[in-house]
């Protein structure tokens, strides 16, 4: 009996250890936004294969590989914190192998960081990234009442030559209801640039609930010209039928700010090497 308390006793014991927690303390600093900027980067040059390996300053911020028109690393828009002043930039791009065939190479771009927040956008592999400044705040809406999302919208469209840009765009949405009409986002925005101000995009509270903190789904975007034509995109791989183009099923939700940046380049022909990309991050 003696011997069976002393292995109960035991048992005790070592379940009372492997119950105890040890913290894990990982090093931390706050950030000094006083001599450190904070950037994002994105790839919007109109056609490569995927990239990987970004350097800032030599040093290395992510070896994760990431898609055309998207930012580093992929599938995770994180600012970077990199010294303010003259910053080098260099991202290595693999080969697209598919039509149309891109070959591999070594982007290498300067850029100026400012105090603040701010996303660089690397348009064209020979030229330096351009820089546009993210906001840190959104306007004051009524928590109670109102059901909207803000939206900023960036230019970063080209022509088929993938060089050239298209021009000024102007983007509108469509909810999903019978007989919606297109509602104008942002009019008239230069190649290189983004909306100053957010538009207030008034989201579908379906039950009239207050407050409410949903989504809306199933929304949909397209590019307008100045003259309110709808873009046109090429529908086939082998001949030039043309038909409207839009961006759908797009999710929003109430609070929530976006910067819609519209990226790519038409077609020469046809559809074969035609890229119209509409990506989104949050620039808080």
């Amino acid at each position: 009996m003696k011997k069976i308390n002393i292995i109960v006793i035991a048992i005790l014991v070592l379940v009372f250890h492997s119950c105890q927690t040890n913290e894990i303390i990982f090093p931390y600093s706050a950030l000094d936004t006083n001599t450190n900027s904070e950037v994002r980067i994105l790839n919007v040059i109109p056609v490569t294969g995927n990239s990987d390996t970004l350097l800032l300053n030599g040093k290395n911020y992510s070896s994760v590989s990431t898609v055309l028109g998207n930012y580093y690393p992929y599938s995770a828009p994180k600012y970077f914190a990199s010294p303010i002043g003259a910053t080098s930039i260099s991202i290595r791009f693999v080969a697209k192998t598919t039509a149309p065939a891109v070959a591999a190479f070594n982007y290498a771009g300067n850029m100026t960081l400012a105090k603040g927040k701010w996303s660089a956008f690397i348009y064209d592999k020979t030229k330096d990234p351009i820089l546009l400044q993210d906001a840190d705040v959104v306007p004051t809406t009524d928590a109670w009442n109102d059901t909207v999302c803000f939206i900023k919208v960036a230019n970063f469209f080209h022509k088929a030559d993938g060089v050239t840009p298209f021009g000024k765009i102007t983007l509108k949405a469509k909810k999903d209801i019978t007989g919606a009409a297109w509602e104008t986002v942002a009019t008239d925005i230069e190649f290189g640039t983004q909306t100053t101000a957010y538009y207030q995009y008034k989201l579908k509270n379906v039950l009239n609930k207050k407050p409410w903190t949903g989504t809306e789904d199933k929304i949909t975007f397209a590019i307008f010209d100045s003259a309110g034509t709808q873009y046109q995109q090429f529908t086939s791989a082998t001949t030039s039928a043309k038909a409207a183009h839009s961006s759908t099923s797009w999710s929003l939700g109430k609070g929530r700010a976006y910067v819609i940046y519209v990226n790519g380049k038409e077609g020469t022909t046809n559809n074969t090497d035609q890229f119209i990309r509409l990506g989104n991050y949050n620039p808080l």
